[in-house]
């Protein structure tokens, strides 16, 4: 990034998201500078991203999504993007197992935004899943996806984000782990929104009987 923006004076951030108000909206509909290089440089991100820095991962496949209609904003994004990455340059994953295989278990937290993008009035789902014990702790995965629909509330959103990370990364992980430890694991999901945990536990909510026609969940 630095090569090839000419620009080594990086400042000192504690987020990869520029501060709300800081993008004015007439740049949205600018041709920023970096158009035709992002994806050199958001590729090498994503790569760093998926291998060990899930704190960016959110930031990357935004701007990845913004490649074919890259704005000035864009260019201030991802600026802001590559300022807290060299100024978090020594965080990594540290993952450890001091138990036997009889005391681990999958842990997934899963959590989600209300209409967090701006533009599409979209939600996020984000899930981090580990291999835990008494004395173990080890990163398996993290996700971070855009949902396909407009959520209207919290709880929605949260119910989404829960069924996306379940179906298509946990339940396959937990199959994989009852196979290669030789029994059944147990997998325990971490939920912080009061109102989702009340409808998984029924298994129904009729304020929310809409979504198997716009999630398909």
């Amino acid at each position: 990034y630095i090569e090839i923006t000419k620009n080594d004076k990086l400042k000192k951030v504690s987020t990869p998201f520029p501060p709300a108000g800081s993008l004015p909206h007439a740049d949205d509909c600018e041709r920023g500078e970096l158009g035709t290089v992002a994806c050199r440089i958001l590729m090498k991100n994503l790569w760093l991203g998926r291998l060990s820095r899930p704190d960016c991962l959110r930031p990357i496949n935004d701007l990845a999504s913004r490649v074919t209609c890259w704005s000035r904003n864009d260019d201030r994004k991802l600026d802001y993007l590559m300022c807290y990455l060299k100024s978090t340059w020594w965080y990594y994953l540290r993952g450890f197992i001091h138990d036997t295989t009889d005391k681990l278990k999958i842990l997934m937290f899963v959590d989600a935004d209300f209409c967090g993008d701006s533009d599409s009035t979209r939600s996020s789902s984000g899930a981090y899943i580990v291999l835990a014990g008494p004395n173990s702790w080890f990163p398996l995965c993290w996700i971070y996806r855009k949902q396909t629909a407009t959520s209207r509330s919290t709880t929605e959103s949260e119910v989404i984000s829960f069924a996306d990370a379940l179906f298509k990364d946990a339940l396959p992980m937990l199959s994989l782990f009852d196979l290669l430890l030789g029994r059944e694991v147990e997998l325990v999901i971490l939920e912080d929104n009061q109102a989702t945990i009340k409808v998984l536990l029924r298994g129904y909510s009729s304020k929310l009987r809409h979504i198997q026609r716009t999630h398909k969940v």
